[in-house]
């Protein structure tokens, strides 16, 4: 296997390979061309985007991404506005651990984790994301197991539930 971060000309070659998995394990999307558009590339551009991408062979089997939010992008400002001035002067701007997948055929063996490990390492101030807000979600332990800690709520991107925001201080 294979884990390593992908240069930025690479996730652009890749961009149907990294669709494959995010479609097999979220299926949110209408489409290649809207998630191109709307999520992979509009987040590629933003400040100091990472993706880590696992390969069994030449498949890709997972990845995992994150940048720098800034004012005016979505959960930067929802953040900002669920966890009030104080507390988001504390953790604002912060590195989004965005998006994490891995193919159902190869969870459980480590993949995840080294994805996680090389998307989050180096980052130097506050790292934030959102997850359920289940307490028994295998992806909630995960994330309490390496340190995060729940800060706040705020609707999911699409108003249907409530997610949690979870911080992390490296």
């Amino acid at each position: 296997m294979d884990v390593r971060i992908l240069p930025l000309a690479e996730v652009r070659e890749r961009a149907r390979d990294i669709w494959d998995v995010y479609d097999e394990v979220f299926g949110d999307q209408p489409s290649y061309d809207v998630w191109l558009d709307q999520m992979l590339l509009r987040h590629a551009a933003r400040d100091r985007f990472r993706l880590a991408a696992a390969f069994d062979s030449d498949q890709m089997i997972g990845f995992a991404y994150g940048y720098v939010g800034a004012s005016g992008q979505y959960y930067t400002d929802s953040v900002r506005e669920s966890l009030g001035a104080v507390l988001a002067a504390r953790w604002l701007p912060a590195f989004e651990f965005v998006e994490f997948g891995v193919l159902a055929s190869h969870r459980r063996g480590g993949v995840g984790r080294r994805l996680y490990e090389l998307v989050i390492d180096g980052i130097d101030g506050p790292a934030l994301l959102s997850t359920g807000d289940d307490d028994d979600d295998p992806a909630v332990r995960f994330y309490r197991g390496e340190g995060w800690s729940r800060l706040g709520e705020h609707p999911s991107a699409d108003g249907a539930r409530t997610m949690q925001i979870m911080g992390l201080r490296r």
